[in-house]
């Protein structure tokens, strides 16, 4: 599948689902991640609220689609060794917004 068929694919799920993901909050495991759908791309941010870790940022993407590009966080070769990593796949954040959002 194609970048832009991915993207269309998310666009479609939200859709369907009745879900507008312009700023949808979810928390997983103590972890807090925002999903934003707009025009351009799907992005999933994991909220730093520095408890424990030491990156000292706000937060990070963790998956991000848009018509050129697919990444996924838990795709990286070092993700498994990775304590920050969320090991989510892009279905398996479709599925998470569908749950969340009942």
């Amino acid at each position: 599948m194609t970048p832009a068929e991915a993207l269309e694919k998310i666009r479609r799920r939200f859709k369907k689902l009745g879900i507008d993901p312009r700023n949808l909050n979810v928390e997983l495991d103590g972890d807090c991640y925002r999903m934003i759908l707009d025009s351009d791309s799907f992005v999933v941010y994991r909220i730093n609220h520095c408890k424990g870790h030491k990156h000292h940022v706000p937060g990070w993407p963790v998956c991000l689609v848009t018509r050129e590009a697919i990444f996924e966080e838990c795709s990286h070769l070092n993700s498994a060794t990775d304590h920050c990593s969320c090991g989510i796949t892009i279905d398996q954040w479709l599925e998470i917004a569908a749950n969340g959002s009942q």
